[in-house]
């Protein structure tokens, strides 16, 4: 949300590249698709934000061109160390390819002075990160975690439209969430959003008749709260963070 901000501010184009697909499995097959297709799809989800969805080598050089071409626009890799991570001798030739392809086109645009073109990546693990990769970004951010306040004001934009109690006290619920990211509380509020449902499921199978599902309560949070395990990230990578943005 925070990349996708960043290009709605900037009047740049946005294309979120999603490593899933353009690592795909099935190399050879991908690559003959690639060859045939460059893009398997490009699908206009809103205004200036374009998905690239593809699973191939050539699609690598596809992204650089398309953004070339609807310039001023950002690149947006997210969790960025798992396409462009350290080179090791385990790589697959096809992984070292795309690398080098990447940071070749990369540097391309770093050179071209006509270009307006960005690379922004975002990830938990810097130290994980290539090191020819880290000299490309020449700036380097950690974005904090949200405090008690911001965290209620997420919880706002989540729960604006549904269907929730008047009397829930969403400052309390932000209390309880310390250390959360606005990802926790989306992943809490759905989690939350399941106790009403699956009530009224069991009162359908029970024969009883009800309107519909309760309108999402306080203490269907604090059930979730009380029985979730939240992963936060590590010190040692809150360390990498800070060993990587003094280099």
């Amino acid at each position: 949300m925070l990349a996708k901000a960043i290009a709605k501010e900037s009047g740049a184009v946005f294309i979120n590249v999603r490593v899933s697909n353009l690592m795909s499995k099935w190399f050879g097959d991908a690559q003959k698709l690639g060859e045939r297709s460059g893009i398997l799809l490009i699908n206009l989800c809103a205004p200036k934000i374009i998905v690239i969805l593809s699973c191939c080598i050539v699609a690598v050089n596809a992204v650089f061109s398309l953004a070339y071409k609807l310039q001023p626009a950002i690149i947006f890799i997210d969790e960025v160390d798992s396409l462009l991570g350290q080179r090791r001798a385990t790589d697959q030739d096809t992984m070292a390819i795309m690398k080098t392809e990447f940071m070749t086109l990369w540097d391309g645009f770093s050179t071209d002075q006509n270009a307006r073109v960005m690379v922004l990546g975002a990830t938990n693990r810097p130290t994980e990160l290539d090191e020819a990769i880290l000299r490309r970004f020449s700036q380097v951010f950690e974005i904090g975690k949200p405090d008690c306040d911001d965290r209620e004001k997420i919880l706002r934009v989540i729960l604006k439209n549904e269907n929730v109690e008047d009397t829930i006290d969403l400052y309390h619920i932000a209390r309880l969430c310390e250390g959360y990211t606005g990802s926790d509380l989306l992943e809490l509020c759905k989690q939350a959003a399941y106790i009403p449902l699956r009530d009224f499921l069991n009162e359908e199978k029970a024969n009883k008749t009800h309107p519909g599902p309760s309108p999402l309560s306080q203490s269907d949070f604090e059930k979730v709260l009380a029985t979730s395990v939240k992963i936060s990230i590590g010190v040692d990578e809150h360390n990498g963070y800070n060993s990587c943005s003094s280099t």
